[in-house]
């Protein structure tokens, strides 16, 4: 299974006010600059107070961008995510378990 997006998380600036858009607008600058550089096409969105990085291309090296990701100032962690399209909960518990065993 390929990983199709990432959870990024960041510290101090989720303690920030009502300027907090502008530093999550720079770190989200800071990764995109950091992904141009890598093979495969991505994505970035902003959503509840979290950052995603969504891999839109077909195929991208994944330990390229992790390498990119780990050297973004402002980065605390970041999370390889699976997705499953929402086919309601039964599908989603098969989906999971399937996951697992693999």
């Amino acid at each position: 299974m390929t990983f199709k997006a990432f959870l990024i998380k960041y510290a101090e600036i989720g303690v920030k006010g009502s300027n907090r858009y502008v530093f999550e607008n720079a770190l989200v600058k800071r990764i995109e600059e950091a992904l141009a550089g890598c093979e495969g096409e991505f994505a970035l969105r902003k959503e509840s107070g979290r950052i995603f990085v969504d891999v839109i291309s077909d195929t991208y090296d994944y330990d390229e961008a992790v390498a990119a990701l780990q050297k973004v100032f402002g980065i605390s962690e970041f999370c390889p995510m699976v997705q499953f399209e929402d086919e309601g909960f039964e599908q989603l518990a098969k989906d999971v378990v399937g996951y697992i065993g693999e």
